[in-house]
């Protein structure tokens, strides 16, 4: 059931590839400023503990429960949070996925979710296995469903998390330059065609390597009307980036069923059997 009200705190972080070590005691930081300030959920990009680029991320990736959800479970018993971040996942012993988890305040793992849609431009299809199932869990502060990047581009799986009950969808990030467009077209329309809180933490900064990528921030928390409730700082390609830490606090339950009274017809008009096109590979 959602809470009445609900701060959220988006640490829209810049990660140094590969050092490992200096992004824990940052992020560490940055959590008990998010909790000083209010947050009751706390939420780190994709990658958050390693970064992008020319990176190990075999050696540097950890199982479920490990060390990367270790700290977290640690930081949220000590400050009573909510946590959200992603990871390199090591499994079955050689596979590698892109994970995102959600913890409870009461240091619990209570979803994770494998990035099912790999972003070939970047070359995420050369170091991970796909996930192959959306996600969604009952939490203290609703039911939330998890996405990762690339997942979010398409609509099938707002569409899908939605479906399965989301009230609360976090989406982490490591967006980049040039694709400011898509962030500022695909999310707002997801969130308000299937009527959802949207809360997108997005990576800043430069990858390491001899083609980096530069991620541009501007996360968001979007209303189930589309509505950008709060925003982040726009980091241009070239300019300084540094970490930065988002505080909101929404009316989430009376600004999620005003919008499931005015726009669920979005959710109720639909006509599933004439969607079985949506599931068939491209001719």
């Amino acid at each position: 059931m959602l809470p009445e009200s609900l701060t959220i705190g988006i640490i829209q972080f810049r990660t140094i590839p590969g050092q490992v070590e200096r992004n824990l005691e940052s992020t560490s930081a940055l959590i008990e400023s998010a909790k000083r300030s209010g947050a009751e959920v706390v939420v780190l990009p994709e990658m958050w503990p390693t970064g992008y680029g020319d990176i190990d991320y075999r050696s540097l990736s950890e199982p479920i429960p490990g060390r990367y959800t270790e700290y977290l479970m640690r930081h949220a018993i000590r400050h009573r949070i909510n946590l959200v971040a992603g990871m390199p996942e090591r499994a079955n012993g050689n596979e590698l996925y892109n994970t995102s988890i959600f913890i409870s305040d009461e240091g619990k793992i209570v979803a994770k979710h494998r990035k099912i849609h790999l972003y070939t431009p970047m070359g995420e299809d050369k170091i991970w296995r796909s996930g192959n199932s959306y996600t969604v869990a009952d939490t203290k502060i609703g039911r939330i469903g998890l996405l990762t990047c690339y997942d979010g581009d398409f609509p099938e799986s707002w569409r899908a998390t939605s479906l399965m009950g989301a009230q609360i969808i976090f989406q982490i990030n490591a967006y980049e330059s040039p694709c400011e467009d898509w962030w500022n077209k695909f999310y707002p329309s997801a969130a308000l065609q299937n009527v959802v809180w949207g809360i997108l933490c997005n990576a800043v900064g430069n990858t390491s390597g001899k083609k980096p990528a530069h991620f541009f921030g501007q996360s968001r928390i979007i209303a189930p009307d589309g509505q950008i409730e709060a925003e982040a700082p726009y980091i241009a390609p070239g300019d300084e980036a540094e970490s930065f830490l988002l505080i909101k606090t929404i009316l989430v339950k009376s600004r999620f069923e005003e919008a499931r009274n005015k726009f669920g017809n979005f959710l109720r008009d639909r006509r599933p059997h004439t969607y079985t096109v949506i599931g068939q590979p491209l001719s």
